[in-house]
């Protein structure tokens, strides 16, 4: 029994180990907790913008409403009489009981006044006469010629990293082509899309309501669409709704709901390009030129039956497409299709990810080669470039939001 009890640790050790051991791992809990705190906090604020007001300024305060004090609406503006604290303000609101009150940061938005219009007199010293000359009005030619090598040069800084020998070559091999360049689509004859449903039942859905406003819009787009020919007016057993889409930020854009006929349509299988693959394709050559086809999904026509079914109306009419509108279910693998079968044969120097084309290269003469040979083929099948988002022979480019060339990629700023 004595030497069991020497073999053993006394109490007073025993509580002190585990007394140690708890702060040891009670430390090392608060700073795994800490560092969990840390990180959850820095993406919960990777999107915040600091905000900071002085006295004077104009605010838009989030406040209740008097007759029902559960709801809340921006009101003011009001006037920032001084900041209490890091995230509180005092405010001057007017029309409220009390003359001013304290809010947070979070509920006040700044507030801009309109610019203030003013008209402008000029009198003109007596005994003037008009001129004829004043008095001429320039119009816009119908048809410019929008391709402008100049700009091209300009744009891409290609005076300071090409010789005048390579510029002269550019500009012979654009010259040969100029014709493709345009803000109106063309029209491909080498395809048609068609449309086959698993249900022939005819699919009819009456056009929504809109605003004053945007009906004027959808006069206009549809007006735009009839002068390029892309639809026509025409009756149809089918019909799909026209709707507005109006993003922050955009330029309102009509769209055609087709969610319907998207559902009775048969769907079609090709592989969609993977855009890591492309962009490691062309990061690697020195030498980078990026074209996009002007409205690429209306250049391509819709053959009879397809017009019938993606019919679609508006509140002022009905309307079919002539060529393969946005929205349609096969669509997007029409097109990748499409562009597969054009560029065949070329894949070591051009891919393609939809309308957006890259051809690339390691050697300026074999660039041109290049360059000349894709637009040839882009010509054959009556296809339009968009003249203000060409970029020729670059070094570095921004292509399908990364920054290519030189063996080098990274991603492109928004």
């Amino acid at each position: 029994m004595d030497g069991v009890r020497r073999g053993r640790k006394p109490s007073d050790r025993v509580c002190f180990y585990l007394n140690k051991s708890v702060k040891v791992m009670s430390g090392s809990s608060n700073r795994e907790q800490k560092k969990a705190r840390d990180k959850r906090k820095k993406w919960y604020d990777r999107g915040t913008v600091e905000r900071k007001f002085k006295p004077g300024d104009l605010v838009l305060v989030m406040a209740t409403i008097k007759p029902n004090k559960l709801d809340v609406s921006w009101m003011g503006p009001g006037t920032v009489i001084s900041q209490i604290s890091e995230t509180n303000y005092l405010v001057s609101l007017p029309n409220r009981r009390e003359k001013s009150q304290i809010f947070h940061i979070n509920l006040l938005k700044p507030y801009h006044k309109r610019a203030e219009i003013v008209n402008v007199l000029l009198s003109e010293p007596v005994g003037h006469e008009p001129n004829d000359v004043d008095l001429e009005i320039v119009y816009p030619n119908a048809n410019p010629d929008i391709y402008d090598f100049d700009e091209i040069v300009r744009v891409g800084s290609l005076k300071e990293k090409c010789t005048p020998e390579e510029l002269g070559e550019l500009e012979r091999v654009l010259n040969c082509h100029r014709k493709l360049f345009s803000n109106d689509p063309g029209r491909t004859d080498l395809i048609e899309h068609n449309i086959v449903l698993i249900s022939y039942q005819p699919i009819r859905i009456r056009p929504y309501r809109t605003l004053p406003r945007q009906t004027e819009i959808l006069k206009q787009e549809i007006k735009r669409m009839l002068d390029l020919g892309v639809i026509k007016v025409g009756e149809s057993d089918f019909s799909s709704p026209l709707i507005l889409v109006e993003a922050p930020g955009r330029d309102p854009r009509p769209c055609i709901d087709y969610r319907k006929l998207n559902s009775a349509t048969r769907a079609e299988s090709f592989p969609f390009p993977n855009i890591e693959e492309r962009v490691e394709a062309v990061a690697s050559a020195k030498y980078i030129t990026v074209i996009d086809l002007t409205k690429g999904y209306w250049q391509i026509p819709l053959s009879l039956q397809a017009q019938r079914y993606a019919a679609f109306s508006t509140p002022f009419g009905s309307y079919r497409p002539l060529t393969m509108p946005f929205g349609l279910l096969n669509a997007p693998y029409c097109f990748s299709k499409f562009m597969e079968t054009l560029l065949q044969g070329c894949e070591q120097y051009c891919v393609p990810y939809l309308d957006n084309i890259a051809i690339f290269s390691n050697a300026w003469q074999d660039h041109m080669k290049h360059i000349d040979e894709i637009l040839g083929k882009i010509a054959s099948a009556k296809l339009k470039i968009k003249p203000v988002k060409y970029k020729f022979a670059r070094y570095c480019v921004k292509y399908l939001c990364h920054m290519v060339g030189g063996g080098c990629r990274s991603p492109a700023e928004a």
